[in-house]
């Protein structure tokens, strides 16, 4: 949708979640319900427990919100050098805890650790690290959830609408409820608008689409270059992970940014291994490569430019939230050479910000 010309908003704006279990294939979320239950995250200081969220954020303790806790385990981690057995994980203990009621309201969490950790968290705290987890920007809707694409409307996670720099825990619910309440009844009123419908629209219009598809995956299925796709994927991670992710340094997103324009060239040189025309995998990763790569410099460019910190996005930089010059949507569109940025006012008149404070 972006690059058919849909705008972009926000898209600077991704949160980490605090606490996530590793794995060979990908990382799994322990869900905040954890803490909310009684959790506490720690790691050994001087031979002794160090509860270093309820020291540091002793009105909130552990339910600090997903940024504030996940800075924290950073800093312990990579400045303080306080990881478990020095690596970047930290304890998330719930075995002080009854043994009924940790089944009965987490039962379904604690499976997941059990069976991918091998270790019951009943009885042995848990290693946790922090994982990316949700983008809080999305596709650019209005107040009935249409995009700039006429026709096009977004409803639920993939838009921006609501999250702005921080979602909430349970706010995906709310944005989904509404959404339907919302976007149903003005999908109705905008077909019921049209003087005629898509089966009334030339052949030709779908028929030019089709083979521009066929095409691209042509020249996909013809790349016989020295680069390997999935490599390049991985490298993209690393420096996204690395760089955009939960501290963001103006000097590193000008690098990400010239490190992406490098990977979309290499990809341009990359090799299909899988020739085949049915259930090509190898060719529907690269196309999908393709994609993330355009969304990926969206992001970093959102990032480069906002010189403050806000939410999820914080700059060591620019400490300090800058609603003066920043209280503002991020709106990228996409053009062959990058994202063109543009912005638009947040209306704030029914709730003014206030600073955040969890101390």
């Amino acid at each position: 949708a972006y690059q058919q010309g849909a705008r972009y908003a926000n898209p600077e704006m991704i949160q980490v979640h605090p606490t996530a279990i590793p794995g060979e294939d990908k990382l799994r979320l322990i869900s905040e319900s954890v803490r909310g239950e009684g959790g506490r995250v720690w790691v050994y200081r001087d031979g002794k427990p160090w509860y270093f969220l309820e020291e540091w954020y002793p009105a909130y303790g552990n339910l600090v919100p997903r940024d504030i806790a996940t800075r924290a385990i950073f800093k312990v981690v990579y400045e303080l050098g306080l990881g478990i057995e020095g690596k970047p994980m930290v304890y998330l203990d719930i075995s002080h805890l009854p043994r009924e009621l940790l089944d009965r309201k987490l039962g379904g969490v604690l499976e997941i650790y059990e069976k991918y950790m091998g270790e019951d968290p009943r009885k042995v705290p848990m290693k946790v690290f922090p994982a990316v987890h949700y983008t809080m920007g999305g596709l650019w809707v209005d107040e009935e959830n249409r995009t700039s694409i006429p026709g096009l409307f977004a409803a639920g996670e993939c838009n921006h609408q609501y999250h702005g720099a921080n979602r909430l825990g349970a706010n995906s619910l709310l944005s989904c409820v509404h959404d339907g309440f919302v976007t149903g009844p003005a999908l109705r009123r905008y077909v019921d608008g049209l003087a005629r419908s898509a089966a009334d629209l030339p052949e030709a219009l779908f028929e030019a689409e089709r083979r521009r598809q066929e095409e691209r995956f042509e020249r996909i299925y013809r790349l016989d270059g020295p680069e390997d796709p999935f490599a390049l994927h991985a490298e993209m991670g690393r420096w996204m992970t690395e760089h955009v992710t939960v501290i963001r340094r103006n000097d590193r997103l000008r690098a990400t940014a010239e490190k992406l324009v490098e990977l979309q060239e290499r990809l341009a040189r990359a090799r299909c291994a899988d020739r085949g025309r049915w259930s090509n995998q190898t060719a529907t990763f690269i196309a999908h490569l393709e994609n993330m790569l355009h969304l990926a410099r969206a992001i970093v460019a959102g990032a480069l430019a906002r010189d403050e910190s806000r939410g999820c996005h914080y700059k060591p930089e620019f400490p300090e939230r800058d609603d003066a010059n920043w209280l503002k949507t991020t709106i990228a569109t996409w053009t062959p050479d990058g994202p063109r940025l543009s912005y638009e006012p947040v209306d704030t008149s029914l709730l003014p910000p206030r600073p955040r404070r969890y101390d």
